[in-house]
């Protein structure tokens, strides 16, 4: 399986957008996760370095995530954003936008719904307000767009839910469009599923997008994550997507000669 990379733009090489589009293209990149220049005012400049160098912007982050918020002006604002951002997506051939449900709420001190217990949790509001937000207002946005809002799970760490591959695949699936998909983040997955081709091999059709980290957050082939299960399974459910690295460099070294390694390393294990 010849895997397709991909980096969070704060990562890569350069000081503008087209200084990084041409860094990754030289070192064998295929496209670029845009986070601080998913705004309508860097399209254009998106639009030409992509053009320039060939490197794709497959995945980009909105502003404002806190759909879940208790606060109706908050989660009115983060739908209002995330639309505009699916709008940039489609219109430069990404593919979707990461979307961790709830780490706006837990790790940016939002507003969490209160608990109704016994009536009603607030985990069960969560999950009923999110799949309708997403059936009603996102997903069918984001099918016009020709992308999708790629449900993010994260470690317990640091949202209360989704945590597992699975529980992204549950999203998916409540919601049943095109334009709700979700992702493997080996680093997350390290911590919250215990097999990791497994959970890949679940979660199939539904992953439109991987990130890349070792067991400590470093590059792959820094930590002790076993690299190889996990590759034979997205080969296996046929991902063509892109694999990006999300994760730090090691300070005080070259990122073009540590990022080549990184994906050398990859390379042999497929």
């Amino acid at each position: 399986m010849k895997l397709k990379y991909s980096i969070r733009e704060p990562m890569a090489p350069g000081q503008t957008l087209t200084e990084k589009f041409d860094a990754l293209a030289e070192m064998g990149f295929a496209g670029v996760e845009i986070t601080g220049s998913s705004k309508p005012e860097c399209a254009d400049e998106i639009r030409k370095a992509s053009e320039k160098s060939g490197i794709i912007p497959n995945v980009f982050s909105s502003p404002e995530l806190a759909i879940l918020d208790a606060r109706s002006a908050r989660r009115a604002a983060a739908i209002a954003s995330i639309k505009e951002v699916l709008t940039i997506c489609g219109e430069l051939g990404g593919v979707g936008i990461v979307f961790p449900p709830l780490i706006d709420t837990r790790m940016r001190n939002g507003h969490r719904i209160p608990d109704l217990s016994p009536l009603i949790s607030t985990e069960q509001l969560e999950k009923d307000l999110l799949t309708a937000i997403l059936k009603e207002e996102i997903a069918p946005h984001a099918e016009k767009c020709g992308c999708s809002l790629i449900i993010e799970p994260l470690n317990r760490y640091e949202q209360w839910w989704p945590c597992t591959v699975q529980h992204g695949v549950d999203i998916c699936e409540a919601v049943g469009s095109p334009g709700i998909t979700t992702m493997a983040d080996l680093f997350h997955m390290n911590i919250e599923d215990a097999d990791l081709g497994g959970a890949i091999r679940a979660g199939g059709k539904h992953i439109a997008n991987v990130h890349l980290a070792d067991s400590n957050r470093h590059l792959p082939g820094y930590g002790h994550t076993d690299f190889a299960p996990a590759l034979k399974a997205l080969e296996e459910i046929g991902y063509d997507k892109y694999c990006g690295f999300e994760c730090r460099l090691p300070p005080d070294a070259d990122p073009r000669d540590e990022l080549k390694k990184s994906m050398a390393y990859l390379n042999d294990l497929c």
